[in-house]
């Protein structure tokens, strides 16, 4: 070093200049090449992390953007089944269900404020969903469909046949028909009516199937119900007045009587 630092000095200016180039591409080239390297690569992963911080927000918003898209839809169903209908309809979303692999109720976003009470049915644009069993200020509780201890009366559309929507599994459901009942498999199954909570009508789903049981005077007729129950969001509530008041005040009235 101290050599070089010689020759700089006693050399001419030209001899000084090859010397420099000398020096550049030999002795300095691999730390200028490192640290040139090192700014390139610390460059690199500036920029891939600000390309992923862009591709995550770009995903985050096209994600957002087909929940609205799927929102809208579900809600243009809705209202369409809101238009058709001439009963007072309480629209309520989904905000939990109750934590089990079969779910039998769930918790929606109405209650009294919006004159929600027990016993009012609940649908949805593919059919009956189940009914309100307990109201509180701004929430309440619907016991699905489902549920086996859920007794609901249905009949087959076509020839009236009527029985009582029943499971042993939790996942199979069905009717007990007459054995000599007309019924065919893909016959529209629907709300009875009868029970004082379900209007006629309500759609459940269709028969899948019919099966022989132990019984020589009824059959079981299997039904595909119409709505998927895990996949609620948003339900309406059937703003009518359960037939069950009306009973339950028949009852008391005979018993003051007494």
């Amino acid at each position: 070093m101290v050599c070089l630092c010689v020759a700089m000095l006693t050399s001419n200016t030209a001899r000084q200049q090859q010397i420099a180039r000398a020096l550049t591409f030999t002795v300095f080239y691999p730390f200028q090449f490192y640290l040139s390297e090192t700014t390139r690569i610390k460059n690199i992963f500036a920029e891939n992390r600000v390309l992923k911080e862009e591709i995550a927000a770009q995903s985050a918003t096209i994600a957002l953007l087909k929940e609205s898209a799927l929102e809208t839809s579900r809600l243009e169903a809705l209202l369409q089944l809101q238009n058709d209908m001439t009963y007072d309809l309480a629209v309520a979303r989904v905000v939990a269900r109750e934590p089990s692999l079969t779910s039998r109720s769930i918790v929606i976003s109405v209650g009294k404020d919006a004159n929600v009470f027990p016993y009012m049915p609940v649908i949805n644009s593919s059919g009956a969903v189940g009914k309100v069993i307990q109201s509180m200020r701004h929430l309440a509780m619907v016991q699905l469909l489902i549920d086996p201890s859920n007794r609901t009366g249905v009949l087959i559309q076509r020839t009236r046949e009527v029985g009582i929507l029943e499971t042993e599994n939790g996942n199979d459901f069905f009717m007990r028909c007459r054995t000599h009942a007309d019924v065919n498999k893909g016959d529209s199954v629907v709300t009875s009516g009868l029970g004082g909570v379900y209007p006629k009508g309500l759609a459940v789903g269709a028969v899948s199937k019919i099966q022989d049981s132990q019984d020589p005077l009824f059959k079981k007729v299997f039904i595909s119900l119409g709505v998927d129950f895990n996949r609620l969001e948003e339900v309406f509530v059937m703003r009518v007045a359960s037939q069950w008041a009306s009973f339950h005040s028949e009852v008391d009235s005979l018993e003051r009587q007494r």
